[in-house]
């Protein structure tokens, strides 16, 4: 175990030897190449020989921004009053159908009403009725017993 402990260390070792080499051998090829660079760096060119004539030149107009942010922002007015117009479309719609579903409820209460109130008026018929054949009953039956009792 020691001796292949040892083989390893030993090839770690030279492995480590090896990178170092080369990232000493590729720092000085870099340092060379940006020597290289530099010369173009120390070039002065003259720009004024590129330069038309100052009759040539053609200007460009400052009011393009000012145009371009008129243009933007009636765009976007466009655009909300768009959007302004379909929104009160849809609460109109949302409202008629809010109105028509509101008019069958009452509509459908006042009929629910109706019905419960003819049917509470047959009842309290019926009932009249029952209480006008039991006080007739009744009433016969008192009749008759004042006459048994008269006799």
């Amino acid at each position: 175990m020691k001796k292949i402990f040892k083989q390893l260390m030993g090839l770690a070792s030279i492995a480590g030897v090896a990178a170092g080499a080369i990232y000493y051998f590729k720092k000085n090829s870099e340092a060379q190449d940006d020597d290289f660079d530099d010369d173009f760096d120390d070039d002065d060119f003259d720009l004024d020989n590129d330069l038309k004539s100052v009759s040539d030149r053609e200007y460009v107009s400052l009011n393009t921004g000012v145009q371009s942010a008129a243009e933007k922002a009636e765009d976007a007015l466009e655009d909300t009053k768009e959007a302004v117009e379909k929104a009160a479309e849809t609460v109109e719609e949302k409202a008629k159908d809010t109105a028509e579903a509101l008019e069958k409820k009452a509509k459908d209460a006042a009929k629910a009403a109706k019905d419960t109130v003819k049917d509470a008026a047959e009842k309290a018929e019926d009932i009249a009725e029952a209480v006008e054949e039991k006080t007739k009953e009744t009433l016969k039956a008192l009749k008759g017993s004042d006459e048994d009792t008269s006799k």
